[in-house]
């Protein structure tokens, strides 16, 4: 009986696993047998950190893991619902609490699923619980469009510090007028695939997606890991990650606009400009804001601000990007950008035709190059 018990166990394990949910197995005596990939994750454990495997529920979740984690009031409710059950086999084999995390210094409401495990004669074989969102299919459904490869970079920025990363701003030069020339359902669609063309040039190239207002976006191109003291492979990674959007992005751009005028919106390629910053943080200040109502990335700081005149000064449909950026890529990146760092001539942003006042106060003496027309960068370039 013990091995069907364990067998019937590992079948509910390996379709917990592979769910990748939040979830914890015990066995029919309250001890716990797993917990999930996603659950330690969520905790914060490492290889080293006490879980309580072979604990009974009463004392394993006194654990200083557990303890942190789960607020109080959590850890009585998931000790007396299964103490109940336990006692009272003729229980619903399924239930739902509404329960609370501690994650990232903030409470978060989610519901506690439970299922009974019994094999075929009754016998009780364990308990399963699944920490699962409070939400409704159609918002889950809504949350889940989103590119999970980029989510789980933005997830790994719970707690904000100071990271060197590469940086992108884009914006449609003179939106003003035209957002004024166009009626507001065009312009609108304009903005929306502008946004989502870049949004998706960020995702496919490792990046990190920042602030939309209005016509305008970012993204961070972050630098992880320890480099190289030779070459510096991993900074240089994330500064061809950048360039390489920065590339692809304004042919796109070319691409939306063709297909609005095509369906006879009144809007030509030359109205339609994009202009982009993009500059290196070697300290940018960076992490998440998440509230009720958004979920981003944001960086702030002094070298925030100097990025930022970069892009503001572009004109015209420039690509200015930054000295510090370009000399981190290493021979085979700037090869594979076609960029050839030796052949650049740089200005400093003072000299640039629109420099104004904030910019020359904020990064005056930074040295850029516009790389506008480089190359043939379609929106399908390789990362």
């Amino acid at each position: 009986m013990d091995d069907r018990l364990s067998e019937l166990r590992q079948g509910v394990v390996d379709a917990l696993e592979a769910s990748r949910t939040a979830a914890q197995v015990y066995d029919e005596d309250g001890r716990l047998r797993w917990v999930s990939d996603q659950m330690l994750e969520l905790a914060g454990a490492d290889a080293s950190t006490e879980v309580g495997y072979g604990m009974h529920i009463a004392e394993g979740l006194e654990l200083p893991i557990w303890a942190t984690m789960l607020s109080e009031p959590t850890r009585r409710a998931v000790r007396e619902d299964l103490e109940r059950r336990f006692a009272a086999p003729d229980l619903a084999p399924v239930w739902v609490s509404p329960v609370e995390l501690n994650l990232a210094q903030r409470r978060r409401p989610v519901g506690m699923l439970g299922v009974t495990v019994r094999a075929g004669d009754g016998t009780l074989a364990g308990t399963a619980l699944v920490f699962a969102p409070l939400l409704p299919a159609r918002v889950l459904a809504l949350v889940s469009e989103g590119d999970e490869a980029m989510f789980t970079r933005m997830a790994d920025l719970t707690e904000p510090r100071r990271r060197p990363a590469a940086v992108v701003f884009a914006d449609i030069d003179s939106s003003g007028p035209l957002s004024r020339l166009l009626p507001t359902a065009a312009y609108f669609e304009l903005v929306r695939r502008f946004t989502t063309t870049f949004d998706d040039l960020v995702a496919r190239h490792g990046g990190i997606v920042g602030k939309h207002a209005g016509d305008g976006a970012s993204a961070f191109f972050l630098a992880a890991g320890t480099p190289d003291d030779r070459h510096h492979p991993v900074e240089s990674d994330a500064a061809s990650a950048a360039l390489a959007v920065a590339l692809a992005f304004p042919p796109a751009v070319r691409t939306i606009v063709e297909e609005l005028a095509g369906e006879g919106v009144g809007v030509r390629v030359e109205d339609c400009r994009v202009k982009l910053g993009v500059p290196w943080g070697p300290n940018l200040y960076i992490g998440q804001i998440v509230t009720g109502g958004r979920l981003e990335i944001t960086a702030l700081g002094d070298e925030v601000n100097e990025c930022a005149r970069i892009e503001h000064v572009a004109t015209g449909g420039q690509t200015l990007v930054s000295k510090t950026l370009l000399e981190r890529l290493d021979p085979d990146a700037a090869r594979a950008l076609d960029i050839d760092p030796l052949t650049l001539t740089y200005r400093v942003l003072a000299d640039l035709a629109g420099a104004d006042r904030k910019a020359l106060r904020d990064a005056g003496s930074l040295a850029v190059v516009d790389l506008a027309g480089h190359g043939d960068h379609g929106a399908d370039s390789p990362p």
